[in-house]
């Protein structure tokens, strides 16, 4: 009775530990997530499983929406989570896919896939263009111009009087000649008169 019961407890005991046994490891978590829409590349990707996954036998790419492969550096494991540098090469705007391969505690692979994507550079900004302002010409210089009239031969200088000046009577002789001329008819004809005078006496 007592080595059939203790049979039982023993078969319970397989029977429970088996589901752990043929259990595989699982990605229970990932940086980027998986579907995440990033504004630039990543360059580190972090996977989380559900145990300790050797980094040794742990292989990851990346495959870009063109089919292009990023450059992938080497796997470091921490505990349940690997580490996985990357140099993202073209990066056209699109869903791009990590693909795993690790090694699970009973010795099996397993894979699996996941995906972020790439949103497109925003659009530049239009170009701002400024004119220039336009240049102020200076005032024209002062010139000094001459008046042609009608039908002569050349232009004609003007002239400008200047103050106090006497003008001349045109087409005669002066005032001043007229008067000089008085005076000395008058002195003439006073000494003539003394003169004649004199003799008389």
């Amino acid at each position: 009775m007592k080595r059939l019961a203790l049979s039982a407890l023993v078969a319970l005991g397989l029977l429970a530990a088996a589901p752990a046994a043929w259990a595989h490891t699982e990605l229970i978590g990932s940086d980027p997530a998986n579907g995440a829409s990033l504004p630039q590349p990543p360059t580190r990707l972090t996977l989380t499983f559900s145990e300790p996954v050797p980094a040794e036998s742990a292989t990851v790419t990346v495959t870009a929406p063109d089919g292009t492969a990023w450059t992938v550096g080497e796997v470091s494991a921490s505990g349940a989570t690997l580490a996985v540098p990357v140099t993202p090469g073209a990066s056209p705007a699109g869903q791009y896919v990590v693909s795993w391969q690790v090694e699970s505690l009973d010795g099996d692979f397993v894979s699996g896939k996941t995906t972020f994507t790439l949103a497109g550079a925003p659009p530049a900004p239009p170009a701002v263009t400024t004119s220039a302002a336009p240049a102020t010409s200076a005032p024209p210089a002062a010139t000094s111009s001459s008046v042609t009239p009608t039908g002569t031969a050349g232009p004609v200088a003007t002239t400008s009087s200047t103050a106090g000046a006497v003008p001349a009577e045109e087409g005669g002789f002066p005032v001043w000649g007229w008067v000089v001329g008085a005076l000395v008819v008058v002195a003439a004809g006073v000494a003539l008169a003394l003169r004649l005078r004199g003799r008389s006496g």
